[in-house]
């Protein structure tokens, strides 16, 4: 299954997320020319984040949920590695909810549920079959 899914936009408060969370796993190590989502968006992520780091609190905010990062291409393994991720954050954000933990955001979580079911709709529209 080496389909190619075309276009995917997530939010930069999004994209930022799923790459931090990658790079934690990965311990901040990609590999030149690797087919991981990690190491494809590496560099895009390494450069807004800098952007974002140099923005006042309130502009950066708009930027993290109005701006959209949009990504021209990525195949069913990447596909699979975002749902993934998308997962665990649900899993985060229920368990947060559940503990009442002062970080709880219930938007957060719907937020990511329903990107779930967009990714789980495109996957589906590919046949991609696991």
């Amino acid at each position: 299954g080496d389909v190619t899914v075309q276009r995917l936009e997530f939010s930069v408060h999004e994209f930022m997320t799923i790459m931090g969370h990658l790079d934690f796993n990965r311990k901040g190590k990609p590999v030149e020319g690797g087919s991981s989502v990690y190491d494809e968006w590496y560099d895009q992520w390494r450069q807004l984040d800098t952007r974002l780091e140099s923005l006042d609190p309130l502009p950066r905010a708009d930027m993290l949920f109005d701006a959209k990062v949009v990504i021209n291409s990525i195949t069913d393994a990447q596909l699979f590695e975002v749902i993934g991720v998308v997962q665990e954050q649900i899993n985060m954000h229920k368990e947060l909810i559940d503990t009442d933990d002062e970080d709880a955001d219930p938007e957060d979580l719907e937020g990511w549920e329903k990107r779930l079911v967009d990714l789980e709709k495109l996957q589906n529209s590919n046949n991609y079959v696991q």
